[in-house]
């Protein structure tokens, strides 16, 4: 029975370390790069600028377009036939005179006598003017049908084209850019957290070791209590301060179930999925080779936002120039058209504003936003110089300072140990031996606390080189 009570317990063991998953920097670095929001949203972005990109590269072809609609006027199409009148009337008369003279000088041979033209004219005027409508006729139809093809093709736009093109490309580059820049955000925030929880795993191996030799250290008082070599208050003591061991374990297990889920958010992985990381800070200091910062995706990206500036601006000077195109236009359905009209027709079409009030603003504009990133480039990279030195410096002073805390926390293992000989040899308290522990525990902590600002300042250093990946190599 106990046998298969220890196999049970053996299975439930190693079935939870199959599937609690265990991950390394590299491997969590590679997990956010894939499944963090704000790498998404970087991946989406530059999917947007692509397509927009594809699109771009069709703009010169021609443009089609299907008009068609149903209008309705208000009143009907009037002829004025006023206006017209008097051209009527004596067109009317003059040839009424002509026919006249003509039938007349074929029968005779001779013209009509120009006093008898004068009269036929006169007769014919009066009675055209008599008969000649005094109103307006209307067309009854008030609505109306059309449909057609409009083909527009540009032929030169000033550069606009090119420009645009041009802005579209490096909108893509600066797709690119601000992918990296989120990818290498999301690695440098998962490297601070992952050094954290191996600082915390560092530390609850420690307490558990202070922890255990406070109950040593209690069961001893107990066995001093009981031979009534000491007082109960030293016993209450080791009590006490056995309790807050425990507690201060129990505080860092928490502490790094916290840092885990900030990590598997990082991840971009649910908060309920197992996962667990066993490694501690590598206590192996190494100095990396020092690097300049040209690979900074931050300043990658700005030099990509200032060619943006700088074809925008392109852009804006284009505006200044005349777009000419060729159109042509077929209806093919006209249905109760008042006035007959051709069914097509092609043709050349320029349009060139002449005066634009905003334009000499927009070009200012255009050209200061070309110097506002000048100027960003230039404080960005200056930001990043001094960080860079400021690391490289902190990298050394760290290494050192670590070194000595390593030194400082190895004596106390000494001290420790020649306060529990002493006490067992009636010399010293057990609070004295609790004392070391807890000197021994504040050693170490300062020691682990001068490792993780060591690997922080590296994972920074590697941050603003723009190498982040190379972090890696220092961290398991």
């Amino acid at each position: 029975m106990k046998f298969r009570k220890i196999l049970f317990i053996l299975f439930i063991f190693s079935s939870s370390k199959i599937l609690c998953q265990q991950f390394t920097l590299k491997e969590c670095i590679e997990k956010g790069k894939q499944n963090n929001t704000a790498v998404k949203l970087a991946e989406q972005s530059l999917e947007t600028r692509q397509q927009l990109l594809q699109s771009s590269k069709n703009n010169n072809l021609p443009k089609v377009d299907f008009l068609g609609g149903y209008n309705y006027i208000g009143e009907p199409i009037r002829i004025n036939m006023q206006q017209v009148k008097d051209g009527i009337v004596e067109g009317s008369a003059n040839q009424s005179a002509n026919s006249a003279n003509a039938v007349y000088q074929q029968i005779t041979g001779n013209p009509l006598p120009q006093q008898v033209q004068n009269v036929i004219y006169q007769t014919s005027k009066d009675i055209i003017s008599a008969v000649y409508p005094n109103y307006n006729p209307a067309i009854a139809k008030q609505s109306y049908f059309l449909a057609g093809i409009l083909v527009r093709q540009p032929i030169y736009l000033g550069g606009k084209l090119n420009a645009a093109k041009e802005l579209t490309k490096q909108q893509v580059e600066s797709g690119k850019a601000n992918l990296e820049s989120s990818q290498n955000l999301t690695a440098y925030n998962i490297a601070l957290n992952y050094i954290q929880v191996m600082y915390l795993n560092s530390m609850i191996e420690r307490q558990e070791k202070i922890v255990e030799s406070l109950e040593k250290n209690e069961n001893y008082a107990q066995n001093l209590l009981k031979a009534e070599i000491i007082p109960p208050y030293l016993k209450n003591w080791s009590n006490i301060t056995k309790l807050q061991g425990e507690t201060n374990l129990k505080n860092l297990k928490l502490e790094k179930e916290n840092a885990l889920l900030t990590l598997k958010d990082l991840m971009g992985i649910s908060l309920d999925e197992p996962l667990e990381i066993q490694e501690k800070l590598n206590e192996s200091i190494e100095v990396p080779n020092f690097s300049s910062s040209e690979k900074n995706t931050d300043l990658k990206l700005l030099l990509s936002k200032k060619k943006e500036a700088e074809t925008t601006n392109d852009i804006t000077k284009s505006l200044s120039r005349p777009n000419i195109f060729a159109i042509g236009n077929y209806q093919f359905f006209r249905k109760d058209l008042p006035l007959i009209t051709p069914p097509w027709l092609v043709g050349i079409e320029m349009q060139w504003t002449i005066f634009d009030p905003e334009r000499k603003s927009r070009n200012l504009a255009s050209q200061s936003l070309v110097k506002e990133a000048d100027l960003l480039i230039n404080q960005k990279q200056k930001s990043l110089d001094l960080a860079t030195k400021i690391s490289e410096n902190k990298l050394l002073s760290f290494k050192e300072q670590s070194e000595t805390f390593d030194t400082a926390r190895k004596q106390t293992y000494t001290t420790t140990e020649m306060v529990r000989k002493r006490m067992e040899n009636s010399l010293s308290s057990v609070k004295d031996v609790n004392d070391a522990l807890q000197f021994q525990y504040e050693a170490e902590k300062l020691y682990y606390t001068s490792l993780v600002a060591y690997q922080t300042v590296i994972a920074t250093y590697f941050y603003i080189t723009g190498n982040i990946d190379d972090i890696t190599k220092y961290i398991p």
